[in-house]
């Protein structure tokens, strides 16, 4: 196979023939991990959309996130037989923020052959340097924000947790035989529901709710609206600075709190409020990723498992710590000690087994070390790397 013609096209989600290779794109992953019992797929849908359940896709030429972005798609084909696949793209409100010209790719996919990923990262360099970018960094996938940024590189046996891609052991070598170069790793952590709080934090948390007057709420206390502009505000001001992160439009982050709806539990998100102002939000979601596994007997039935996600969202044995923001006005205040209490209260009441907590960049010390209090454990460790364009 390493020396037949390899073939890289490139295409876009507008015409009729694009739709058709789109397909063949998503298509790609059932085969590339087909005996891999690790890779738990996101449905089809979430890329190429489903109207009828209310899915938007992230390939839809009306997704928000084209309102701010350009992105081509590649495929390698070898005698018409998928081989590999990426997307290369420009977010202009990452480069707007962090005052740059950084391109990206990501959904990279491909058998275990140096020329042919050499080949489809070729054609995303040349593509992202005929637009002018400057620097090629990846891979970052879909939704931005949101999936965790970077190829994993260790935990390849960990458990699977929605929004964390698994890929190839070996993709690290392919990109790094390319030429690109680690610049920032992210780092994921899972902790036991059922082992006992830190009563160190029990009192802190305690004392810091006296000191500061904190107010908790929970999400039913106000109004849906209401909820989607403080979260948005806290969650801008707390990530603003944090490498690589790209400011929500208010249009985005609604449609995501909107689709989050469908399998959030109301409960796992907590509001401080310091003399009536939003001062910090914490939030959590069920593991759909757990009701998400193919079928036996009918591996590409969409639907069935679509159903099985949201008739099992409030069945699952764990949540993801994916939502939490302090303002920097009220950072080191101990917040944060105050929010995990008060989700560890639920989680036991729920009867959880287990919470990933992730992605942290891993310079956030502050963080690290308040999970270090938890005698957490790495679960996934994910590498971002990237090259010049020349």
């Amino acid at each position: 196979m390493p020396n037949q013609t390899v073939e890289i096209i490139r295409f876009g989600n507008q015409s009729t023939i694009d739709k058709r290779l789109l397909k063949k794109f998503v298509n790609f992953h059932w085969t590339h991990y087909v005996n891999d019992s690790q890779y738990i797929p996101l449905l089809d849908y979430e890329y190429l959309g489903f109207r009828l359940i209310g899915i938007k896709g992230f390939f839809e030429p009306d997704n928000l996130f084209f309102k701010h972005a350009d992105m081509v798609w590649f495929l390698a084909l070898q005698e018409d037989n998928v081989v590999g696949r990426c997307i290369a793209f420009i977010n202009y409100n990452h480069n707007k923020h962090w005052q740059d010209k950084t391109g990206f790719f990501g959904l990279f996919e491909c058998i275990e052959d140096d020329q042919i990923a050499a080949q489809l990262l070729d054609a995303a360099k040349s593509w992202l340097k005929s637009q002018g970018m400057t620097t090629m960094r990846g891979p970052l996938n879909l939704p931005v924000n949101e999936a965790t940024p970077g190829v994993l590189t260790e935990g390849f046996n960990s458990r699977p947790v929605m929004y964390y891609h698994y890929n190839k052991p070996y993709y690290l070598t392919l990109l790094q035989n390319y030429g690109l170069k680690p610049v920032k790793r992210v780092l994921s952590w899972e902790v036991r529901v059922k082992d006992t709080f830190p009563e160190k934090i029990k009192r802190l948390a305690q004392k810091i709710i006296d000191r500061y007057n904190v107010r908790l709420e929970n999400w039913g206390e106000r109004s849906v609206n209401e909820r989607k502009h403080e979260m948005l505000m806290i969650y801008n001001e707390a990530w603003n600075n944090n490498w690589g992160f790209v400011p929500f439009t208010q249009e985005e982050f609604f449609r995501i709190i909107d689709d989050m709806m469908l399998i959030m539990d109301r409960q796992m998100f907590t509001f401080l409020y310091i003399k009536d102002e939003p001062a910090a939000f914490i939030g959590a979601v069920p593991n759909v990723t757990e009701k998400l596994t193919p079928v036996s007997w009918c591996r590409r039935c969409e639907l069935v498992r679509a159903v099985q996600m949201l008739l099992g969202a409030n069945r699952t044995q764990g949540f993801r710590l994916g939502y939490m923001g302090v303002r920097p006005k009220f950072r080191r205040l101990g917040l944060d000690g105050v929010m995990l209490q008060c989700l560890k209260k639920y989680a036991d009441k729920k009867q959880y087994n287990y919470c990933d907590m992730g992605w942290v960049l891993e310079d956030n010390t502050m963080t690290i070390r308040a999970i270090n209090l938890f005698e957490a454990k790495v679960s996934k460790i994910y590498t971002v790397l990237e090259t010049e364009i020349s």
